[in-house]
């Protein structure tokens, strides 16, 4: 259960994100300052924490595995960035939250399985409360269907669902501090190669006045999420954990709500309960099953 646990506050640490983020874009920071910074202060924290753990001996081989599997957490914030200049943050969720389904069907297909009854019927769940959780259909906002915003969100998506697959399965035994470190400095370097164009033309200064926000992006966008995701993916699996992902779309709903003082509908509220429990149905079948 403590790995359910923490990758469930994995999970959550994501749905922090959209809220920071809005209030930094609100303030005047770029994209490239809001990703990179973020993703920069992330892998200084988990820098400073590597000495106090048992690091165990990596070919250079297998550091480059870690950082290749480290990319696709960095590609998720671009594309999903890309997409949301084009379609609607409605859909935009949407099309992220298409990684539960991509990530079980990854996880089947390789080991040549079909899912279970429970974890279908947690899809199921999952997709009805997503749609809940948007409000669409229930605002007066259309939802605008752009062919490249789409790609760009389906990308996201299988991006998400590639990042728990690799933290389930690349190096499982390494210490997963270790394993987190060299991940993320592989997400690192995606995000500045591909912006480094507009780094260019960005004052270092920016960097500065980023200030309390990027911290708190780099600690639950960046440090908490491939940390507890290193440590508790490896033991309950890429299918379960992308169910439980799935965490990212109640509390962003709820820090809407609180927060950014958001009008949230009651069919979203409703959407979050279905979520949290297609997220518990798994759990609750496993924990029945080993009842005596």
């Amino acid at each position: 259960m403590k790995y359910v646990i923490a990758v469930f506050i994995g999970s959550c640490s994501y749905g922090v994100l959209s809220t920071i983020v809005k209030l930094a874009y609100e303030e005047g920071f770029s994209p490239a300052v809001v990703t990179v910074g973020q993703f920069g202060i992330g892998w200084f924290l988990l820098w400073v924490l590597l000495p106090f753990t048992h690091l165990h001996r990596l070919r250079w081989k297998d550091r480059l595995l870690l950082m290749l599997a480290g990319v696709p957490t960095g590609l998720v914030g671009i594309f999903y960035y890309r997409s949301l200049l084009t379609v609607d943050a409605s859909l935009a969720i949407i099309l992220l939250f298409q990684f539960v389904w991509i990530g079980v069907v990854i996880d089947c297909a390789a080991r040549k399985i079909m899912p279970e009854r429970n974890t279908v019927t947690a899809l199921i769940l999952l997709a009805v409360g997503t749609v809940l959780g948007t409000g669409i259909g229930m605002s007066e906002v259309s939802v605008s269907w752009n062919v490249s915003g789409i790609i760009f969100g389906l990308l996201a998506a299988l991006s998400f669902a590639l990042f728990i697959r690799a933290n389930a399965k690349v190096l499982p035994s390494l210490p997963f501090l270790q394993r987190s470190y060299h991940m993320v400095t592989g997400s690192l370097v995606i995000v500045t190669f591909i912006f480094l164009p507009s780094l260019l033309d960005t004052h270092p200064i920016s960097f500065v006045d980023f200030g309390t926000k990027g911290v708190l992006l780099g600690i639950f966008g960046v440090f908490l999420p491939p940390l507890l995701f290193s440590y508790g993916m490896p033991r309950i699996g890429s299918a379960l954990g992308s169910i439980i992902g799935s965490a990212e779309l109640p509390v962003a709903v709820l820090l809407s709500a609180f927060v950014l003082q958001e009008t949230v509908l009651w069919v979203q509220w409703l959407g979050v309960v279905v979520i949290l429990f297609a997220i518990l149905l798994p759990n609750l079948r496993t924990s029945y099953n080993k009842t005596p």
